[in-house]
């Protein structure tokens, strides 16, 4: 199959994460439309847990066998499940706005199918073709967060829910349309799904590594809402400082998630094997870690603006982590368990969003500081893991063995 073909499959990946997150990110970038509206501030936190709820519902849903049978189907499934609900969300009742969220949620089940895909097509480039893919999640941000305010002030900000939950129906049918079968990742029928497969998923690999994406997550989905509030406590900087901050933030998600995809790709390229592909990957990751500490820390430690700025722009490689984590179940395990895989991989490391900013919103509220080092100590533990994770048996050389 052709490289341009391939690469190809990767665009349409990229566009349909890009366009659903950026439909996903109005609840934030309109919110004072809808406080407007009656929605009180509390219920929008309490969306936003029912949100961090439905993603972790999302990985476990995947391993339903009738979707493991079904891949062409979970795209549009995901983006139906996220896209009717941005229609229905102008106009439904304040309390039903949880629900709501919570169902958006599960767009993430594309994710692990994205990450089979690209385990179908690559090899050593799997990092960096994840990483273009990921960068959709934050690409998706910056574009909703610029647009939503255009749009609502052209069509009315219940219109411009409307247009972006259409936009992202009919993105699920180019996906569904364009996508050719060969690029869809290896499955198992619900036959086969009901016997044993070769090797198994659950695994004390599985567990650590799983663990050891944990903290990305935590810090991940911590500082996305929370950025505003941490700078402006940490440094009583006006709104407007803090918001070009968050900016900042989301754009160093973008450049390092592909960046860090590249530099695990070039140190891998000439490798095929499992183990020795693992190894590159792993300790791209180890190293996006430790530099995430180093950005964390001087947060931490030299609280004004040109520190913090200068520290989220570091502190962002730990999205780097991303592209390596996610090309882990097509290079970790047999072939015909990558999908199902990458669901429980999920399913492990997005438990974090359930915890991640609840707990660090409590510790925030006694020192500001203090929640900058949890967030390096959890930097840490992902370093730690990932260390840990280098040096166990892979399920693929398990169920070769």
């Amino acid at each position: 199959m052709s490289s341009a073909k391939k690469v190809g499959v990767v665009i349409l990946d990229l566009a349909f994460m890009s366009v659903n997150f950026s439909a996903l990110t109005l609840m934030a970038a309109l919110s004072s439309y809808l406080v407007a509206a009656g929605v009180s501030g509390h219920l929008l936190m309490v969306s936003a847990a029912a949100y961090s709820a439905g993603i972790f519902v999302a990985f476990l849903a995947g391993h339903s066998r009738y979707l493991e049978s079904r891949p062409r189907l979970v795209i549009p499934l995901a983006a139906t499940l996220a896209g009717v609900p941005q229609i229905v969300i102008p106009y439904a009742p304040p309390q039903a706005l949880p629900v709501l969220r919570f169902l958006q949620g599960l767009v993430m089940m594309c994710l692990p199918i994205f990450s089979a895909q690209v385990g179908e097509l690559f090899v050593s480039a799997r990092p960096f073709y994840m990483g273009i893919i990921i960068s959709g999640i934050f690409i998706g941000g910056l574009v909703g967060e610029t647009i939503g305010p255009a749009l609502a002030s052209l069509v009315g900000w219940r219109q411009a829910f409307v247009v972006l939950g259409i936009a992202m129906l009919v993105m699920a049918g180019i996906w569904f349309a364009a996508t050719p079968s060969w690029a869809l990742p290896a499955h198992r029928s619900e036959a086969q799904a009901q016997q044993r497969p070769r090797g198994k998923v659950l695994s004390k690999f599985t567990i650590v590594w799983g663990f050891s994406f944990f903290p990305t997550i935590w810090v991940v989905f911590t500082l996305a809402p929370m950025m505003k509030l941490l700078v402006m406590s940490t440094l009583g900087a006006p709104e407007s400082v803090a918001s070009e901050i968050a900016t900042l933030l989301e754009v160093s998600y973008v450049v390092w998630t592909i960046i860090l995809g590249f530099i695990a790709y070039v140190i891998s390229r000439r490798e095929t094997r499992p183990r020795a592909l693992f190894n590159r990957f792993a300790m791209v990751q180890l190293i996006s870690f430790v530099i995430a500490i180093i950005g964390l820390a001087l947060i931490a430690l030299h609280p004004s603006i040109a520190a913090v700025m200068a520290g989220v722009v570091i502190a962002g490689i730990i999205q780097g982590t991303g592209p390596t984590f996610w090309s882990t179940p097509s290079t970790a395990f047999p072939r015909e368990l990558a999908t199902r895989a990458g669901y429980l991989l999920g399913l492990i490391s997005n438990s974090a969003a359930m915890v991640g900013p609840f707990t660090t919103l409590a510790i925030q509220s006694v020192s500001p500081a203090a929640a900058w080092v949890s967030l390096v100590i959890m930097s840490a533990i992902g370093a730690v893991l990932t260390g840990v994770g280098m040096r166990m048996r892979l399920p693929i050389e398990e169920a070769g063995s």
